[in-house]
């Protein structure tokens, strides 16, 4: 099964699967407070979109005023924080759980923290406008499939209460550990 994708196998993180990519950390590795980028563990619901820096666009629409379509260089010219934060899938530690149930069989190592730099997303609602009536934001991604338990087509998406969205340290990330987030993230 994995050697249709010998470019994703990373030898020093846990396969569950390639397609999509889901790897996790092997927390025998980890020796620090901060997660290396290349030991950061791999969640994807479905293939990894085709995206690069120079067509990367990040759009902002619904209950505003004046919806934006950013770059990656838009974003990067706008006032930035870094932060630390942790990281973990809502579904680490799965695989403990009695009864079994749907989803990748994550062990420990869907968790992982470092420095992100990005822009608040309180800076980017504010300068589309954002509607006083809006109660959540949500976050879709570049990536679609088909799920295996359903038969339509769907895109990765979660919602963000309004107050969580509006929170100074909620960030739309473009750095992590001071390098670039990649597609392919590192």
């Amino acid at each position: 099964m994995f050697s249709r994708y010998p470019f994703l196998v990373r030898p020093y993180l846990k396969t569950l699967d390639l397609d999509p990519e889901n790897q996790e950390t092997p927390i025998h590795f980890i020796d620090s407070s901060i997660v290396s980028n290349h030991l950061f563990y791999r969640r994807n619901h479905f293939s990894s979109p085709k995206i690069s820096y120079p067509n990367f666009w990040f759009s902002i629409n619904g209950s505003v005023k004046t919806p934006l379509l950013l770059s990656l260089h838009n974003l990067k010219s706008l006032p930035s924080k870094t932060i630390k934060v942790v990281l973990e899938c809502a579904g680490n530690k799965r695989n403990l759980f009695e009864p079994k149930v749907y989803g990748e069989q994550w062990e420990k190592g869907a968790i992982s923290q470092g420095y992100w730099r990005g822009v608040s997303l309180q800076t980017l609602l504010k300068l589309a406008g954002l509607n006083k009536e809006a109660k959540e934001v949500v976050i879709e991604g570049h990536d679609f499939g088909k799920r295996t338990d359903l038969d339509n087509v769907y895109s990765y998406t979660r919602s963000l209460p309004i107050e969580k969205a509006l929170h100074p340290d909620t960030i739309i990330a473009y750095e992590y550990n001071n390098k670039p987030i990649s597609p392919f993230f590192f």
